[in-house]
């Protein structure tokens, strides 16, 4: 079976598809050791170039669905900006002096995954925070982001009222930003004391911040802090701290696929699997000695599993000799059973043989 090359990369979080499919035209990946072309596919076996660096292995690598909800600050970076980068219109002084202190970005600060990269799904300005969804699948990635347009989201702003008796009934629903025309669906009073005020936002799709910050703007009110609740039916927990990540559950992840129109991605093969089934290497062989049938320890195995233990003396089945120890029962034989030949002689010659013998020994010195 064979995919996409560009959907392979994607999925297990090497990047965007677009970035993938420009990444195919710069020749910067290669696929077999030649240059990929957007829409070459991808089998079992190929072998894969990114930047001169192997990442055959890492599509292997079991690569299941993951996203994760982090609770963004106010004023942290999502990348590491340089620091000769000025800070976005819709950015304050008070927003910039915020991201000048702050300690590391929001992927510096998610688990670093081997091979790949976190992609943002719902991407926002730095002085904005709340929900931010990040995901190691460029499909699902793009697919969310196109579909920003049917995607409900929602907002609460912390707005400047000068006015006691601000009306909220005054304030529109529809703002004209950027040269294009948004609407909100409602807008409600959430809280605050004095000239602060917290409104909620809700709307069927999924707008900048900056948005909302347009939307009250209109009417002469300045906002401090827009944060983000909601976005595709996922909500910022409660007990989640600012700064902190959260996976999301597998039934919200299929949520996710479902808005997106997209289908899961099975559960591929781990690494340890695939090196197991396609290695070359045999296994070592067993060294150990096997253990003779007739040895002490057989014999006591096979009388304590009541097996049948060869009499001494008889062959043993399958070897065609006998045992290797001789029970202490059993008497030494005697000279002449040894050597019949010489039991026939007188003991006179056997002693002249022995004497002739010395006396040869003794001639010899």
């Amino acid at each position: 079976m064979s995919e996409r090359l560009h959907k392979v990369l994607a999925q297990h979080g090497l990047g965007s598809r677009r970035e993938i499919e420009k990444w195919m035209l710069e020749g910067r990946i290669l696929l077999n050791g030649k240059a990929a072309l957007p829409g070459e596919h991808y089998r079992s076996g190929d072998r894969v170039m990114l930047d001169g660096r192997d990442v055959t292995a890492h599509l292997q690598t079991s690569k299941g669905p993951q996203v994760l909800i982090y609770h963004k600050p106010q004023g942290q970076h999502i990348s590491v900006r340089g620091p000769d980068e000025t800070p976005h219109e819709s950015e304050s002084s008070q927003d910039h002096a915020a991201i000048a202190g702050a300690r590391a970005s929001v992927l510096e600060s998610l688990p670093a995954i081997r091979g790949g990269r976190w992609l943002v799904i719902n991407a926002m300005q730095t002085g904005d925070s709340g929900l931010l969804l990040l995901t190691r699948d460029g499909r699902l990635a793009d697919a969310l982001r196109r579909r920003a347009a049917t995607t409900p989201t929602t907002y609460v702003a912390r707005v400047l009222v000068p006015a006691p008796d601000f009306d909220l009934a005054t304030l529109p629903r529809t703002v004209n930003y950027d040269g294009e025309m948004l609407e909100f669906e409602t807008i409600e009073a959430a809280g605050g004391e004095g000239t602060n005020r917290w409104f909620r936002i809700e709307s069927p799709h999924a707008h900048r911040r900056a948005a909302v910050r347009a939307l009250f703007e209109s009417r002469g009110l300045a906002v401090s802090r827009v944060i983000q609740l909601r976005f595709a039916g996922l909500e910022l927990p409660r007990d989640l701290p600012r700064g902190r990540h959260r996976a999301v559950s597998e039934q919200e992840v299929a949520a996710l696929y479902a808005h997106a129109g997209l289908a899961m991605p099975q559960e591929q093969k781990t690494t340890a699997n695939f090196a197991a089934t396609h290695s070359r290497r045999r296994p070592p062989p067993d060294r150990r000695k096997p253990k003779r049938p007739g040895s002490r320890s057989m014999r006591k195995h096979a009388q304590q599993a009541g097996a049948a233990v060869p009499e001494s003396g008889a062959p043993e089945a399958g070897t065609g000799r006998r045992p290797a120890s001789r029970p202490h029962t059993q008497a030494r034989p005697r000279a002449q059973e040894r050597s019949p030949a010489r039991a026939g002689m007188p003991p006179s010659a056997r002693g002249r043989r022995r004497g002739k013998a010395t006396g040869t020994r003794k001639s010899r010195r």
